[in-house]
Parts: C-alpha cells; sequence; structure tokens
C-alpha cells in the first residue's frame, strides 16, 4: 500500500487524497471538527469497537442464522473502522439524515485509493442494503447468507487496512 501525504500548515502532515471533498463536507455542515486530546487513543478505541461488532456480533449473528442482524453488524463495524480515520484527523460527520454518507464520501475520497474495501461503489452497497435491512422493506430483495458474508469479510479487510494504515502512515490533524 501507499499513503499520500503532504507537508501542511506548521509542518503537520495532511492527507492530500480527497482533501476538497473534506473541504467541501466541512463547508456544508456535513463534517465538523471534533476537540479529542489524543486523537490516537480515540480512533484505536473506534478500531476496538469495531472488531468486537464484526467478531462477535456480526460472527454470532450469521452463525444463529440471522441474516439481517449480521450484515448490520458488519456494516456497522466497516462504518466505525471508517470514522476511526476522520477521528484520527479530528473530524466526525455531523448528526442527522446523511450523516453515513458523509462518512461515506469523506473516507472513499481520501483512503478509497488505498484501502479496497472502501472504494466507493462498495461502501454505497453496504450502506444501501444495510439501510434495507435495518428499516424493512417488502420489496427489497431478501439479504442472503451469501451477502452477510460478503459484509463481514469487507469489514474485517477494512479493519485490517485500517491498522496497517494507522501504523504506517496515520493522517493528522485535519485544519
Amino acid at each position: 500500500m501507499k499513503f499520500g501525504l503532504k507537508a501542511g500548515i506548521a509542518d503537520v502532515a495532511r492527507w492530500e487524497k480527497g482533501e476538497r471533498t473534506v473541504q467541501f463536507l466541512i463547508s456544508r455542515g456535513r463534517l465538523e471538527s471534533v476537540e479529542v486530546d489524543d486523537l490516537a487513543a480515540s480512533a484505536d478505541a473506534l478500531i476496538a469497537r469495531a472488531a468486537l461488532r464484526v467478531e462477535a456480533t456480526a460472527a454470532a449473528a450469521l452463525k444463529a442464522g440471522d441474516v439481517d442482524g449480521a450484515y448490520v453488524a458488519a456494516y456497522d463495524a466497516y462504518r466505525m473502522a471508517a470514522e476511526s480515520l476522520l477521528v484520527r484527523q479530528g473530524l466526525r460527520a455531523t448528526g442527522g439524515d446523511g450523516s453515513h454518507m458523509a462518512v461515506e464520501d469523506a473516507v472513499s475520497a481520501q483512503f478509497g485509493a488505498d484501502i479496497p474495501a472502501f472504494a466507493k461503489p462498495t461502501f454505497e452497497r453496504l450502506r444501501r442494503t444495510r439501510h434495507t435491512a435495518q428499516y424493512f422493506d417488502p420489496a427489497a430483495a431478501p439479504i442472503t447468507k451469501s451477502d452477510a458474508s460478503w459484509a463481514i469479510e469487507k469489514a474485517t479487510a477494512a479493519l485490517s487496512d485500517v491498522k496497517a494504515l494507522l501504523a504506517a502512515s496515520p493522517p493528522e490533524r485535519f485544519n
């Protein structure tokens, strides 16, 4: 993997890829700064929560036959892994409608090329299918065991790659 960093204000590393997208999302009130003393510890805490969600909750739900629950838990883990990259930059999505899409847009733009699981089409499929599972739609195609297994695989891959990225060259606070 290669990670794109450039020197920014006061020699603080800035993540170059997707910077315009992040600035746009901030200007539109979709992302906001979060004041955290230890960004690395906050990102690590989210990663730990995501790991539990995929390894314990999603896997257990699938084993018990709760396909929709497994998919939703896998998506939650996947989204938390994505959010850990934002938190590491001192950012978070603002609440409300579209907050998951803001995470998707920011993380796909910044990290999709380096973390294949965060490619925009993958993120979109996971988010939309999770919505179908979370908010029952009788007109939607049912989520299959294969779908849930795929979601668990993507969440696991995202977590692994996020850990590798943060160990190799973590992004700094977005200013």
